[in-house]
């Protein structure tokens, strides 16, 4: 009976021992568990690390290479502005040698017949006061062809002499001096002469010029100048275009605080995009029915180069144009 006693003792001690025995390996086993977890843990968190690294090194560099395709575009079209801006300028050189001594020949002839004209049309008003046209319908025709025919002469004498000034500002014949410019007065001068134009052809004209005052050093009639002819062009586009609704905008905007922009937009018949890189081409013109001696826009870019500014147009054919042009400030007044 002791030995059989004997015996459970000895085997519920074994498996006492045994179950302490497999206690403290589980407990070891689930430490070295719980450490392997937070090991495997770090590694995913660090993998998690580098690569979100990666990808903010990725973005960066393709950061990196947009801002430098982007700057080496900007680098490109400023280059590509200069060299245009370049071959413009050497082709108003040519020009300016060519015309100085041709101005001067053309201008002189043409005075003199213009003298003559008006001398003409004295003696015709003399000579009509003598004459009995009572009955003779043929005097009467001869007389009214008469006045036409010298009041034609008269306009071509004219307009001779417009093409001679637009050749003398290229040959640069005429120096005119700088002051300090009102641009604002300037703007609204400038619409004054052109009005009656703007209305005569029944046109909606938005004035949406800055009552601030920006100053600029330059020529008043010079820069008046530039803003009629951009404003007859616009007139001419829209007649072209047959456009019932003609609208023409022109505003002002502060840029930069040492620039400001004159913008001058129009509903017009619009310029083909090759035309585009020509239009500021003396003698080239697509208003050639409509009067035009390819000058206008040529003087104008002349002008705004003169005033240290710069002039870019926007058109698209059978929608409209929009001339900007930017004028260095010497002074703003709020």
């Amino acid at each position: 009976m002791k030995n059989d006693c004997l015996k459970w003792y000895l085997l519920f001690k074994y498996m006492m021992d045994e179950r302490h025995r497999l206690e403290d390996e589980i407990d070891k086993l689930t430490e070295e568990l719980l450490e392997t977890n937070t090991g495997v843990l770090a590694i995913v968190q660090e993998f998690e690390e580098s690569n979100e690294s990666l990808l903010r090194s990725d973005e960066e560099k393709n950061r990196f290479l947009e801002n430098l395709k982007k700057a080496n575009k900007e680098q490109l079209d400023k280059i590509k502005t200069q060299e245009k801006a370049l071959i413009q300028a050497d082709k108003m050189a040519s020009l300016g040698q060519l015309v100085a001594g041709v101005a001067h020949e053309i201008n002189n002839p043409t005075t003199y017949i213009r003298s003559n004209i008006e001398l003409l049309q004295k003696y015709w008003n003399i000579v009509i006061g003598h004459i009995d046209v009572q009955g003779d319908e043929r005097i009467k025709i001869v007389i009214g062809d008469f006045d036409e025919v010298i009041k034609s002469m008269y306009k071509g004498t004219e307009r001779i002499m417009d093409i001679v000034n637009g050749l003398k500002f290229f040959s640069r014949q005429e120096k005119v001096g700088y002051s300090s410019v009102d641009l604002f007065d300037c703007l609204e001068d400038s619409l004054k002469l052109i009005k009656n134009e703007i209305v005569r052809h029944k046109i909606t004209f938005i004035n949406s010029i800055h009552k601030d005052r920006y100053i600029i050093n330059g020529s008043k009639q010079q820069l008046e100048q530039v803003f009629i002819n951009l404003i007859l062009n616009s007139i001419i586009a829209i007649r072209k275009q047959n456009e019932s609704h003609g609208c023409i905008e022109i505003k002002t905007l502060l840029k930069h605080h040492n620039f400001v922009s004159v913008i001058v937009s129009d509903n017009g018949c619009g310029i083909k995009e090759e035309n585009l890189t020509m239009i500021f081409n003396p003698f080239y013109t697509t208003y050639l029915d409509e009067g035009g001696t390819g000058l206008g826009l040529s003087i104008v870019y002349g002008i705004i180069k003169e005033h240290q500014g710069s002039i870019d147009v926007f058109s698209k054919l059978n929608e409209g144009t929009e001339i900007i042009i930017n004028l260095p400030l010497i002074e703003q007044n709020l």
